[in-house]
């Protein structure tokens, strides 16, 4: 995944917490705002999302970022948003695929099928998608050490204070 991201608790938490309160107490006709990257303190993480389980993290924007911190932030919203696209692509055709596996091995008079029967289903998916998987991991990987290279190139900038040089 992406590098740790420090994030006070009582932040997060309220975050969190509006988003869950206001998604039961708002109509489906509204949609939740998220919070404006330039206003917080701290980058935020907001609920699970229904289909790709991840988490979005709202990434704080300072106003006197340079240019270099300013790549770093965004390269990190990039993949961010290139894991999201793959996990809720790949969980959409999981979900559709075990629903066409139920619909043509689920004999009459049963609800499920036990974990035994399931486990053929799982293992022909895990192996249709194993090149899938393996070039995403490669990507995964590569995204990642860039994004580490920059954070690096951050912290030292900020350490030793080196001005910013466009």
């Amino acid at each position: 995944m992406l590098p740790s991201i420090r994030i006070p608790i009582c932040n997060r938490h309220k975050y969190i917490i509006s988003l869950l309160s206001q998604s039961r107490s708002v109509s489906d006709s509204k949609v939740v705002q998220p919070p404006n990257p330039t206003n917080i303190s701290n980058d935020m993480v907001g609920p699970p999302d229904p289909v790709s389980n991840l988490r979005r993290i709202i990434f704080k924007q300072p106003q006197n970022e340079s240019a270099l911190e300013q790549r770093y932030r965004q390269m990190r919203a990039e993949v961010q948003e290139w894991n999201q696209d793959f996990w809720t692509r790949h969980n959409t055709r999981f979900f559709q695929e075990r629903e066409e596996y139920l619909k043509r091995n689920l004999p009459e008079g049963k609800q499920n099928l036990s974990a035994d029967e399931m486990s053929v289903f799982y293992k022909a998916f895990l192996d249709k998608n194993w090149q899938s998987h393996i070039t995403y991991n490669i990507e995964w990987y590569k995204k990642n050490i860039k994004l580490l290279q920059l954070a690096i190139q951050v912290k030292l900038r900020r350490v030793f204070r080196i001005k910013n040089i466009k």
